[in-house]
């Protein structure tokens, strides 16, 4: 994992991280491999919902699934690679927010599914704050598994901020209002990306103890960043 620098103004905490994952990770092939035919009730590409739990496609028009630490008891075994492709991808998330957490002097409590994302073309996903009425969160972190597509680029309009991710690099921010994004409409071929949000939220998380992970503390890696670029 490289750190790149801040996206925007370094007091807007918008961290770029890069070669999260090694080149040899195949995570889209091994997905596709895995899911991509899939009609199981869980381990499938499922139409993603906002809100409270609704389609919209106007507003976010992509299919995804989501992965946890907690469902590895329960993982069919007809999907074992879905939960080695998740610990590969989570294991680079997380190293990259134990060194954010060190910048901004944050302890993050509770980490949430990790959600693939897969964006075909002419999809995307409206302007929206990971933290509003029906979820709670307090940083995101992004990581996109493939660039050989067109358009898919990361809008974050209140940093005027257009970003346009390469392979395995991560981005990490807080999650409020003001860091507010979308994912530009996918013009050609087809974008995946990773996203995990982290810390409670009493609505949606009641029996959050089964399920959490403690990001451990950010140790030699803490406080360190390059200058922005």
């Amino acid at each position: 994992m490289d750190i790149a620098g801040y996206c925007g103004h370094p007091a807007s905490a918008i961290v770029l991280y890069k070669n999260v994952w090694p080149e040899d990770q195949n995570f889209v092939e091994r997905l596709e491999e895995c899911i991509g035919d899939s009609t199981h009730e869980y381990f499938s590409w499922k139409k993603a919902l906002v809100g409270d739990l609704e389609e919209m496609p106007d507003y976010r028009d992509c299919s995804d699934f989501k992965f946890r630490e907690s469902d590895f008891p329960v993982c069919d075994p007809a999907f074992t690679e879905a939960g080695e492709i998740y610990r590969e991808v989570i294991t680079g998330i997380r190293e990259c927010v134990v060194h954010y957490q060190g910048l901004y002097n944050l302890s993050l409590e509770f980490e949430e599914a990790t959600n693939f994302v897969r964006y075909n073309e002419g999809q995307h996903f409206g302007v929206h704050a990971d933290h509003g009425f029906s979820y709670s969160a307090t940083v995101s972190a992004i990581g996109y598994l493939n660039d050989d597509y067109d358009g898919g680029e990361y809008l974050l309009p209140y940093q005027d901020i257009k970003f346009l991710p390469e392979r395995n690099d991560m981005i990490v921010h807080p999650s409020t209002f003001v860091y507010a994004h979308a994912s530009l409409p996918v013009t050609k071929g087809t974008k995946y990306s990773a996203v995990t949000m982290y810390d409670y939220n009493d609505r949606n998380h009641q029996d959050h103890q089964a399920t959490t992970y403690a990001i451990p503390p950010s140790g030699d890696m803490g406080g360190q960043i390059l200058p922005a670029s």
